[in-house]
């Protein structure tokens, strides 16, 4: 089963909302889901964006993969960054405290 993190369309015509989710590559783009990671919001400047931090790196580091707007979002929001610490972490050339350092000050 491959798995994907994607956006789902919600809200009104012509006002839609985003809910960030992990979801089945196969299932429809308003379907069935596997966990909500967060919303995204395109209409306020700058576009908001509220995530679970913790829920979207465990799904990246287990293998989901973002679509090129979730990727670009995530990328903002220092999703990516911690995924790439972490990896550094688990190789041995990072501590926890070095990884809290960097990530605080990007």
């Amino acid at each position: 089963m491959s798995v994907k993190i994607r956006l789902k369309r919600i809200g009104k015509k012509h006002r839609p909302i985003y809910h960030i989710v992990v979801a089945d590559s196969r299932a429809p783009r308003d379907g069935k889901f596997i966990e909500k990671l967060g919303t995204y919001n395109p209409h306020t400047d700058p576009p908001s964006t509220v995530l679970k931090m913790k829920n979207a790196v465990s799904w990246l580091m287990k293998g989901a993969q973002p679509t090129n707007t979730v990727k670009s979002i995530f990328s903002k929001t220092g999703v990516l960054l911690k995924k790439h610490l972490l990896k550094g972490v688990k190789k041995g050339v990072l501590t926890n405290e070095e990884l809290q350092k960097k990530f605080h000050t990007w």
